[in-house]
């Protein structure tokens, strides 16, 4: 008789029907867990519960919340729960939105690792961490040459958030008093500007909307920067700088059209630099504001349509001040106010001694008297432009009077080096052109006495006279009288 094989005995087929009813019972109540590679990771956040569960350990029997095979992605199933990491995935400025392949959940935070394991620090083992925009480059030791964890700059939230105080408690520690000024003038939101290599170390200004240049390079940043603000910072001159009395509400606010950052002045017009005490020939150092203290503004002094300028606002603004002296001072010196004022003012400090001295018979002229018409500019100072030679010597002694003459009186001349008698020859006085023939710097006494050359080196052989010295007679008679000739000494 054949034996039959034991596979297929009736206790070896009840056998096999009871564990599978028994696996299907135990797989049924377990949920699973005996196909589980690992126990599922117990950490999460005690203040968060995502779909009514704190950790992961919390539902580890209810495999089919994570695993549905061929009916998705399991990323979806994860995001089900995590509605924050389903936000961050659609936003490309989040730290999740920035990730390749973030649909793949596990290559990161893989569990079944046991209770111990943190899914949120398991995914940093080969996370990129300048993905949010910060290296560690810089940051992989404390100053204690410490290694620096990442819990000493995050909390443990799931949005792994950077404490603003982690960074100044650490890096006081390196220089607490820059540490205290750096928030004074920037604040402390540390990551706004520092990106951990450091950014702010290579950052061009120029790069940004506004270029610096002139003399904005050389305010401190706290200067346009308070409080650390950097966003929406205004770029327009008049957003800082007001705009000036002097041309309020003329010019128009496109400040750059006549202003560079270089300086503020001079300014340029119309493509020429412009400065006012140089153009005008008048500055603007006493008019900046009004009698009444009110600004004086371009259109002050410059009321005609195309910007010209009248002497008459001169007259109108000073008698509100004092009328009297104005009308006074317009019937001396005119309405040429610019003739003599130059708006610092030179006439306040004036002195005709600087100009031409005013002495003797000149103090009591009137100024009409040498500035006709009110003219002042280009008035001759030479004695021969008001006074004219007299006949006396007419075209005989020059014109440089101030050799003989002075301002106390014309008359007597101051001819004080005149020795020799005028009177000479018992004839009474001899005119000046009698024997200064030339010039009254010159004379000759031959005018009178005649007389050969020879007879006169004959007469005064024994002198041994050259023919020049023998010219200047009055050398030796000075008073005029003949003299007898001494002999010589042999």
């Amino acid at each position: 008789m054949r034996r039959r094989s034991p596979i297929f005995s009736l206790p070896s087929i009840l056998i096999f029907c009871l564990l599978l009813v028994g696996l299907g019972l135990t797989t049924w109540r377990q949920g699973g867990r005996a196909f589980s590679p690992g126990g599922l990771s117990s950490s999460g956040d005690l203040e968060i519960s995502l779909a009514g569960f704190e950790s992961h350990a919390d539902f580890e029997d209810q495999c089919g919340l994570c695993h549905q095979p061929l009916t998705g992605l399991q990323a979806d199933r994860c995001m089900e729960c995590h509605t924050n990491i389903r936000e961050q995935v659609t936003v490309a400025d989040s730290l999740h939105g920035k990730l390749e392949g973030v649909m793949k959940c596990f290559e990161c935070h893989s569990d079944h690792q046991g209770r111990e394991y943190d899914l949120r620090l398991g995914g940093m083992e080969d996370f990129d961490h300048f993905l949010p925009a910060f290296s560690l480059i810089w940051h992989q030791l404390d100053f204690d040459e410490e290694r620096i964890a990442c819990t000493d700059c995050h909390v443990t939230d799931s949005q792994f958030s950077v404490l603003n105080s982690s960074c100044t408690a650490c890096h006081s520690t390196g220089d607490e008093g820059f540490v205290i000024k750096h928030i004074v003038d920037f604040g402390e939101e540390c990551i706004a500007c520092h990106d951990g290599l450091d950014s702010m170390a290579r950052f061009d200004h120029a790069n940004s909307n506004f270029k610096l240049e002139g003399v904005h390079l050389e305010q401190p940043c706290v200067e346009c920067h308070i409080m650390g603000q950097f966003e929406g910072l205004p770029g327009d001159c008049v957003d800082c700088h007001a705009e000036p009395g002097m041309h309020l509400g003329m010019f128009g606010l496109d400040c750059e059209a006549c202003h560079a950052s270089s300086a503020w002045s001079p300014a340029w017009l119309q493509g020429s630099e412009f400065n006012h005490d140089q153009v005008t020939r008048f500055s603007l150092d006493r008019h900046q504001v009004n009698f009444d203290g009110s600004s004086i503004s371009c259109q002050s002094c410059h009321q005609e349509s195309n910007g010209e300028f009248s002497t008459d606002t001169c007259i109108g603004c000073h008698e509100k001040e004092n009328q009297a002296f104005i009308q006074q001072h317009q019937f001396e010196l005119g309405n040429h106010c610019l003739a003599c004022h130059d708006g610092v003012d030179r006439m306040r400090d004036f002195d005709h001694q600087d100009a031409f001295r005013l002495d003797g018979g000149h103090l009591g002229l009137e100024c009409q008297a040498c500035h006709f018409d009110q003219v002042y500019q280009g008035t001759p100072q030479e004695c021969m432009d008001c006074h004219a030679e007299p006949e006396i010597h007419l075209g005989f002694f020059g014109l440089t009077c101030e050799y003989c003459h002075e301002t106390s009186s014309w008359y007597p001349a101051q001819l004080t080096q005149h020795a020799f008698p005028i009177d000479h020859g018992d004839e009474g006085e001899s005119e000046c052109q009698t024997c200064h023939v030339v010039t009254y710097s010159d004379y000759t006494c031959y005018s009178c006495h005649e007389h050969s050359l020879e007879e006169t080196l004959d007469k005064h052989r024994d002198l041994d006279l050259t023919k020049v010295e023998l010219a200047q007679c009055a050398e030796c008679h000075l008073d005029g009288q003949v003299h007898e000739l001494k002999e010589s000494e042999d």
